[in-house]
């Protein structure tokens, strides 16, 4: 290739204009980028005997550029460590988007709410399936180096399995009618208290009676509202903590 021209090498502000780089880099550089990436021309890259898949390969990408962002050329000491990274951050991405893909299928989107014990159980199967899919897949580095990766998969899986977990949760539809159920029930309990308590003449038990179940319908108009609009969601999860604190406890003492 011929030089690219003095503002390329020594400028340094040169950001990449083709104004600034030589017309004769140029006209060689079209014919040297087609010859190295004409599809017929590409090599399917290997490591370690396995081929290496496009997503694989930006990561190895990523590795590399950290080595490389220092002033002087990394040793090959370096560029061996950041292949090792390189080669497990793949084979936990590739264990994760199994277990991703298969927890899906069990309760994904699309799928019907699946009992609590039920889903810890497709779960740890699933888990088992990511995990060996990671221990059997050829990795550089040896079992030492391949353990810190290991374990970063198994604190992945267990988030992810909490997001599944809550996303389940959201389509068992007892539970989501617990709020309003509980706040209902709150204002029915104290309109009946209130007229009970008026009928015997006992107005002021009456009037807090009737300002508890106010406060109730308006708590219920207001979880209603925050449901439907997506509004300030930290107030909705809160009432949704108290009213299952609430729930909690008369079925404690019901028991």
């Amino acid at each position: 290739m011929p030089h690219p021209g003095l503002k390329v090498a020594t400028c340094p502000d040169f950001d990449g204009k083709l104004s600034d780089i030589e017309p004769e880099f140029q006209k060689h550089l079209k014919i040297f980028v087609p010859m190295v990436l004409a599809s017929e021309n590409l090599v399917i890259k290997e490591i370690a005997g396995q081929k290496v898949k496009a997503k694989e390969l930006v990561q190895y990408f990523k590795s590399y550029l950290e080595i490389y962002k220092g002033d002087e050329l990394p040793e090959p000491k370096s560029m061996l460590a950041a292949t090792a990274e390189a080669n497990n951050l793949a084979a936990v991405a590739a264990a994760r988007e199994t277990y991703v893909n298969l927890m899906e299928g069990v309760c994904g989107g699309g799928k019907p709410y699946l009992n609590t014990q039920m889903l810890e159980t497709q779960h740890a199967h699933i888990k088992d399936k990511a995990m060996l899919q990671f221990r059997s897949k050829r990795k550089m580095g040896g079992d030492n180096f391949s353990e810190k990766y290991r374990e970063k998969l198994d604190s992945d899986l267990e988030e992810l399995f909490e997001q599944f977990r809550g996303h389940n949760e959201s389509k068992n539809i007892f539970k989501a009618a617990r709020t309003p159920a509980v706040f209902f029930a709150l204002a029915v309990v104290f309109y009946i208290l209130s007229g009970l308590f008026g009928l015997i003449g006992i107005y002021s038990v009456a009037n807090i009676c009737n300002m508890a179940m106010g406060v109730a319908l308006i708590t219920l108009i207001l979880w209603a509202y925050i449901r439907y609009s997506g509004e300030m969601r930290e107030i909705g999860a809160q009432l949704d903590e108290l009213a299952n604190l609430i729930w909690d406890n008369v079925s404690t003492l019901a028991t």
